[in-house]
């Protein structure tokens, strides 16, 4: 008897261990064919990112033509190549974002009808894919900075992966942000205009607002994030994140109150650690379920 339940026991752990193993190369497979799906876009987006760094290395060798010196300290050298990172990041990011989802509503493919694989795993695979492929393009960015800060100052300074480090992880934020209208949404086009108006224009104009009215630190906007990306390389203090900037005195309104404007410059590294993780959690679960139970019309 006891031989009997043991070999029960032991089938069924098999049995678990084989769909574990298949359950993964089920996301594994729907990775490789996203991956085979984006290469010509990956591409495109590659070739957009040298086009920016090859942009601002001619800026940054200008100076230098002309005979001027070269900085001891590599920061002010690198800094300026990372002025356009957080676009980088938002292009690629609705690159691949835009259609992660939407594009079997949109184009009838046929994958949620008549599937071979749950829509859990076709999330988490599509998900991963473009993580990585959205992630490979900040990384190389960043290497091409490497490589022309060693080029002038034969070491690359840790702070510079540090950095990576942070745009990555906004990567992540910012990738979960438009998945999440692409599990609603009705077309591609509808995803990518709604969140570069959020991501360009609304939350700027929200953050205004309340820089009027609050001195509340803007956590809950996901573009407040992107600043310490290049913020980390020189971080401060923790009063010093906030400036109040006077605006209208009380003599000038007669009110007893002055008017100012509250700024933050960044996020803490705590700050950006959790808010980031949070943002990334909130959206990418929204987004599971949203695609789980919406159906074709």
């Amino acid at each position: 008897m006891s031989t009997t339940i043991e070999s029960h026991k032991t089938l069924e752990q098999q049995q678990k261990r084989l769909g574990l193993k298949r359950s993964v190369q089920q996301v594994y497979d729907i990775g490789t064919f996203e991956f085979i799906r984006s290469f010509k876009k990956t591409l495109i987006l590659l070739g957009v990112a040298l086009v920016m760094f090859i942009m601002f290395f001619i800026i940054e060798e200008a100076p230098l033509r002309r005979g001027e010196e070269l900085s001891e300290d590599p920061y002010p050298y690198f800094i300026n190549f990372l002025g356009m990172i957080s676009m980088i990041i938002l292009i690629c990011a609705t690159a691949y974002g835009g259609s992660l989802l939407v594009i079997d509503f949109e184009k009838q493919t046929g994958n949620i009808l008549f599937p071979k694989i749950s829509r859990n795993k076709m999330f988490f695979g599509r998900f991963l894919a473009n993580y990585i492929m959205n992630g490979g393009i900040v990384i190389f960015y960043y290497l091409l900075v490497a490589f022309a800060t060693l080029y002038h100052y034969q070491f690359v300074p840790s702070s510079l992966w540090a950095s990576m480090g942070w745009a990555l992880l906004y990567t992540l934020a910012v990738l979960s942000f438009i998945t999440f209208f692409s599990s609603f949404m009705k077309s591609t086009a509808m995803v990518v205009v709604f969140s570069l108006i959020f991501l360009l224009i609304l939350f700027s104009i929200i953050e205004s607002i309340l820089s009027l009215f609050t001195t509340v630190e803007p956590l809950f906007l996901l573009t407040y994030y992107s600043r310490i990306i290049t913020q980390c390389f020189n971080m401060p203090l923790e009063d010093e994140r906030v400036s109040t900037i006077p605006l209208i005195t009380g003599e000038e309104t007669g009110l007893d109150t002055d008017f100012a404007m509250t700024l933050w410059s960044t996020p803490s590294h705590q700050g950006a650690l959790f808010g980031m993780l949070i943002y990334s959690a909130v959206f990418i679960f929204f987004s599971f379920v949203f695609f789980r139970r919406r159906e074709l019309k």
